[in-house]
């Protein structure tokens, strides 16, 4: 496999809310997926910027060596 693929994440969620998350990426002309991308990385991004000094999240160098933040 020559190109970098991102990792899938796979999950499930009640129907109402996978129907809201269809309405609202129809309105921003953006996929589900995308949709649900950007709000996912703008969560992680506050939890990092609330917790500067003692972030329990994994970094980015630790990403790639199979750390998890569990």
């Amino acid at each position: 496999m020559g190109k970098y693929r991102r990792p899938r994440v796979n999950f499930v969620l009640d129907e109402d809310v996978r129907d809201d998350l269809t309405v609202w990426a129809k309105e921003e002309g953006r996929t589900m997926s995308n949709l649900v991308e950007r709000i996912v990385t703008a969560a992680v991004q506050g939890k990092r910027d609330s917790h500067p000094n003692q972030n329990p999240l994994i970094h980015k160098e630790q990403a790639g060596k199979g750390g998890t933040s569990e």
